[in-house]
């Protein structure tokens, strides 16, 4: 299965997941009378979709250029993830600000039963898609599809936080504590927001350090550096700089390969053999790689 395949394989998945979750999770929101089943549903619906413009998005990047975009379409990949960010934050906040009003208003009594049954469904959805996903995910080195397993494992976290929760109000119901029951959903709600917060924010972060074209891990071009210098003999040059950015999957990285007086090229077709070598060895030590190298001089 080739990698595109199995990229829009897993988003359409995804896709038909959030909309089996988004109708049962709306539903049982307002039979259940439950805030944070309402932001379960709410976050699922997002994610749908996201889902769905991540199809689009994998479909443009397997066209190359185009006469309105020449450099291709990678920007839309980190363009993307930014506004799945900015999704999530709008969400959190919102649903933030909406608990803390229905704990100053006395709570909610929510429907314990329809509550359970729903979360419990979730769950097991939910997990299910996470490992899913996050096999394809490694497959194929997406990071539309990694951004969907990681929303759908917050997804799977959020309701066994909250199953776990509104377990424990039975307990209460026969205790002296029984007053604080109304008051759990939305405490909840506040709790899973504060844990759940790291994440928008990372996936902003991600999308405009992209959109920026900031380089890639330190370790990444090290790696790369180590081993083109063990081989350096080979090519025949004394240093190398190599200048990166990263752009949504792809790494475009323009390497220059420093060269005393000594070298000599005889012929344009032993200059060129040498450049595609060390392209070449580049280019096969990771996937998503746009490479261009140059030689120059070493200056006295």
């Amino acid at each position: 299965m080739a990698n595109n395949y199995k990229e829009s394989f897993a988003i359409k998945l995804s896709i038909y997941g959030s909309v089996i979750m988004a109708i049962t999770g709306i539903l049982a929101a307002l039979y259940g009378n439950s805030i944070s089943l309402l932001f379960d549903a709410l976050y699922t619906i997002i994610a749908m979709t996201i889902s769905i413009a991540g199809l689009s998005i994998s479909k443009l990047l397997k066209i190359k250029y185009s006469s309105r975009f020449n450099f291709g379409y990678f920007s839309f990949e980190p363009l993307f993830v930014l506004i799945n960010g900015l999704l999530l934050m709008t969400l959190a906040v919102s649903l933030f600000i909406s608990s803390i009003q229905s704990i100053i208003n006395g709570g909610r009594i929510i429907e314990l039963a329809v509550v359970t049954e729903y979360l419990i469904f979730s769950v097991i959805i939910c997990g299910s898609l996470t490992f899913i996903l996050k096999f394809y995910a490694k497959k194929t080195k997406s990071e539309i599809i990694q951004t969907e397993s990681i929303n759908w494992m917050l997804d799977a976290l959020i309701s066994v936080v909250v199953l776990f929760v509104f377990l424990m109000s039975l307990w209460l119901k026969n205790t002296p504590y029984s007053s604080l029951i109304p008051y759990l959903d939305p405490a909840i709600t506040i709790v899973l927001i504060l844990f759940f917060i790291y994440q928008p924010i990372k996936l902003i972060k991600s999308g405009i350090f992209d959109l920026l074209r900031a380089a890639p891990p330190k370790k990444f071009i090290e790696e790369i550096k180590e081993k083109l210098l063990s081989n350096k003999q080979k090519y025949g040059f004394t240093e190398i700089k190599i200048y990166a950015a990263k752009i949504g999957r792809t790494s475009y990285l323009e390497i220059i390969c420093f060269y005393d007086n000594s070298f000599e090229i005889k012929t344009i077709e032993n200059l060129d053999s040498l450049i595609n070598q060390i392209k070449i060895e580049v280019e096969n030590y990771s996937q998503n790689l746009e490479v261009k190298v140059s030689l120059n001089s070493l200056k006295k």
